[in-house]
């Protein structure tokens, strides 16, 4: 066998189960100690209300403003609220320092007996209205209703001498204005008329009129005689008198001396080297197709092809010199339109000259004349703006705010009552959070598996889930209804049986925890049922010598049992009773025994249990609490396996510690740990949550009889 020890560095459990465990752990902990943040905040709530009590009385006196008509004479030039941020500028200047104390000082001059006292303004807007309603809070009631009346008062005139003060710098600005452009249109007037002394300005604009149609007139031709003279250069002297031919033969009248305007092409006129080229060429095709069709019928010796091609060489002479005579015809041409080209660029750069002085001249009128005219305009509109604001103070025209109600016969309040209470009910409940949180700080009791990992290293070998039935837990049946509870058990079952060990397995089994009411008892017996249900031959010994109560849960009458078998007064066959489940066998505490540890340590205790290890399949033993005898430190190293209980929210983690050591330092094997009293709402308890796998005895029976007459047919297996 091995005996398990404790780990230096325990196993951390995820964030997520952590985090959930631990509110849970804080939903336990408020569930036991819910009087607690329940006083501090009636705590809070009474020392709010005692302060509130002791506070000498304040007095409340209230009125009301609106926001007048507004008369619409012009808004050229009259001063305006900003209309975005109106009613908040308004509230802000009610409650301003410069309103309050020039009411502090119309208090004092109308009612100087009175006392001043410190009072507070308060300005809310009715929502979707422009009326404003006015409370004041004091300690004196005629001084609050008197302040109040000045503070309405005050702001009114403040307001009015405002709108008249910025009335007076606007009149004094426009007229400043008015008179500064007035010289300045005199001036402007002036420089026009001397211009137009000096200049004809109807004269200049004909004149420019003129020069700007003659200049277009004389860019065209130039134009003209760029295109004939780039295709002169570029066309040969077939294209060009094609091109001349063209325009003197198809041409109408009319499209004849446009063309002759535009493009000034290279005449056809009939006469000249070019018209004898022409003919010259025509006459050989025609000697050519004379001869083609002579080559028909005669041979190339005869004397009139002979003849042909005589005449046709010498008509090709000819064409060589009409074309000589042609092409220097085409290059005189050439020559004139240059000539006639820049004489016209000359002309245009002269043209050019006289309409740009002629249009700077204009310009400069025209400069003249429009700052005449602007001056006017502004004129014109200084005078307006002058007469909208004259009219503007007389009638003191814009947002009028006018007193709606005045201030209100005081009465008795007490401000800040209910954010007093809210304040006492914050204070008391995080009071008592934080007594929560230093009471959780303080206790280490563990109260979820993971917690339970996050201090110790030993092996879990079950969970006992809560049951919530009141009093006393009953003992498992053979068909418990209590599936969960009775699955926790089978499950610690199997972890006996099928625990590995280097060695033989264990066969005595001591229950013991560190301190009583841990649920030791319970486990011991509902365990060692478990066993013997499962066809194993069990004893399960009342070893808590001093509190043991195992006779009273099998309601067994007999009162000897182990004590008197410790004394050896008897033999333990004699006081061993079997219980009503089959293969399951008690033996009593007996009577009380003053110090268990002193028999127990004994060799004829030895010799007892070697003989019940012959006799039995497993040997569980209840003993005492660790630390609340030396009986279970004295028996466990005589037994092959210690289960040490722990039971969550209840068990201290240090007493576990404690409790653990003092068994390790006794050489006493603990193979693991059972968890009692487990919640099993918790996320991290997913054991035998499906109930649909636990049938009832109803269900059972109802089950055999459905099947019963069909048993020779196949059996159906359900997929799940």
């Amino acid at each position: 066998m091995h005996a398990a020890s404790p780990s230096d560095h325990p196993v951390s459990a995820p964030w997520s189960t952590t985090f959930v465990t631990r509110l849970h752990r804080y939903k336990s902990l408020l569930m036991r100690r819910w009087w607690i943040p329940l006083l501090t905040i009636c705590l809070g709530l009474f020392v709010q209300a005692w302060l509130i009590y002791q506070t000498p009385p304040s007095f409340l006196s209230m009125s009301k403003m609106m926001l007048a008509g507004k008369l619409n004479i012009g808004q050229n030039a009259v001063y305006s609220e900003d209309t975005v941020n109106f009613y908040g500028t308004q509230i802000q200047l009610m409650q301003s320092d410069e309103v309050r104390r020039s009411a502090e000082a119309l208090v004092r001059a109308t009612h100087p007996e009175m006392q001043p006292v410190k009072v507070d303004i308060f300005v809310v807007q009715k929502p979707r209205t422009s009326i404003f309603d006015l409370s004041a809070i004091g300690s004196t009631p005629e001084y609050t209703q008197a302040y109040l009346n000045a503070v309405m008062q005050k702001y009114l005139d403040f307001k009015k001498g405002m709108r008249q003060e910025q009335g007076s710098n606007v009149t004094t600005a426009i007229t400043d204005q008015l008179i500064q452009t007035e010289k300045d249109l005199r001036a402007g007037e002036d420089e026009m008329i001397e211009f137009q002394k000096q200049n004809n300005i109807a004269s200049i604009q004909e004149e420019g009129n003129s020069a700007a149609q003659y200049l277009a007139k004389l860019n065209r031709d130039y134009a003209g005689l760029k295109t004939e003279y780039e295709l002169l250069d570029t066309l040969d002297l077939d294209q060009n008198l094609d091109r001349g031919a063209n325009l003197s033969g198809d041409a109408s009248p009319a499209e004849k001396d446009s063309a002759a305007n535009d493009q000034q092409g290279m005449p056809f006129t009939g006469v000249g080297p070019e018209a004898e080229y022409l003919k010259a060429k025509q006459q050989v095709q025609l000697l050519k197709a004379e001869r083609e069709t002579l080559s028909k019928d005669l041979r190339p010796k005869h004397p009139k092809i002979i003849k042909l091609n005589d005449e046709i060489v010498k008509q090709e002479k000819l064409i060589e010199l009409f074309r000589a005579d042609a092409i220097e015809k085409l290059e005189t041409r050439k020559k004139s339109i240059g000539k006639q080209m820049e004489n016209l660029k000359a002309n245009i750069a002269e043209w050019e000259k006289k309409a740009l002085a002629m249009s700077e001249r204009l310009a400069q009128f025209n400069r003249i004349k429009g700052k005449v005219d602007r001056l006017k305009t502004l004129y014109d509109r200084l005078t307006n703006s002058l007469k909208d604001v004259n009219v503007s103070q007389s009638v003191d025209n814009g947002d009028q705010i006018a007193i709606m109600e005045a201030a209100s016969a005081p009465v008795s309040v007490r401000p800040g009552l209910i954010k007093s209470l809210l304040i006492g009910l914050g204070c008391g409940a995080l009071a008592g959070i934080a007594i929560l949180l230093l009471l959780d700080r303080i206790d280490d009791r563990m109260a979820s598996f993971s917690e339970f990992q996050g201090h110790f290293t030993e092996n879990v070998l079950g969970q006992i889930p809560k049951e919530k039935t009141k009093g006393k837990v009953t003992l498992l049946q053979a068909d418990d209804a209590r599936h969960v509870f009775a699955e926790s058990y089978r499950n610690i079952r199997s972890s006996i049986f099928f625990m590995p060990y280097d060695g033989p397995r264990p066969k005595t089994l001591l229950i013991t925890s560190s301190v009583p009411n841990e649920g030791k008892s319970t486990i011991s017996s509902n365990l060692a049922i478990t066993m013997a249900l499962s066809g194993a031959r069990t004893l399960l010994i009342d070893g808590d010598l001093r509190r043991g109560a195992l006779r009273e849960a099998f309601g067994v009458s007999s009162r000897v049992g182990f004590s008197e078998v410790l004394k050896q007064e008897v033999n333990w066959r004699e006081v061993v009773v079997p219980t009503h489940y089959s293969n399951l066998s008690l033996l009593p505490r007996g009577k009380t025994l003053g110090q268990p540890s002193e028999h127990l340590l004994r060799d004829s205790t030895d010799a007892i249990l070697r003989e019940m290890y012959a006799n039995y399949d497993y040997i569980l033993i209840d003993s005492s609490p660790v630390l609340a005898a030396d009986d279970t430190t004295s028996l466990a190293p005589k037994i092959d396996a210690t289960l040490f209980v722990v039971r969550l929210s209840y068990t201290s983690a240090r007493l576990t510690r404690k409790s653990l050591e003092l068994l390790y330092n006794r050489q006493v094997n603990v193979p693991g740990v059972i968890l009692n009293y487990v919640d099993t709402s918790l996320p991290e308890y997913y054991y035998y949550q499906y109930s649909e796998y636990y049938n009832t005895p109803a269900q059972m029976e109802h089950d055999e009889s459905f099947v019963a007459p069909h048993q020779n047919q196949p059996k159906q297996v359900r997929s799940s």
